[in-house]
């Protein structure tokens, strides 16, 4: 067999796994924003953890929102 007849490889299986990790670093750091940054606030005012549950909450949905341009992009 010579080289030139060798196939090219097939990236598909690639692309799909870095697609599934872009996913989970947009929910997963997302929501570990909106807490640190809850949490942040909950220190500052002592409040108990409003904060950081309404920052979990926001910060989730900015991670839903982020995967949903990501895949209406594609």
């Amino acid at each position: 067999m010579k080289n030139s007849d060798k196939k090219p490889p097939d990236y598909r299986d690639y692309n799909a796994f870095a697609l599934l990790g872009q996913v989970g670093l947009y929910i997963a750091g997302g929501a570990l924003l909106g807490v640190f940054v809850g949490h942040l606030i909950d220190s500052w005012l002592n409040s108990t953890p409003v904060a950081t549950l309404i920052g979990l909450l926001l910060g989730l949905a900015v991670g839903i929102y982020g995967v949903f341009r990501l895949i209406s992009s594609l």
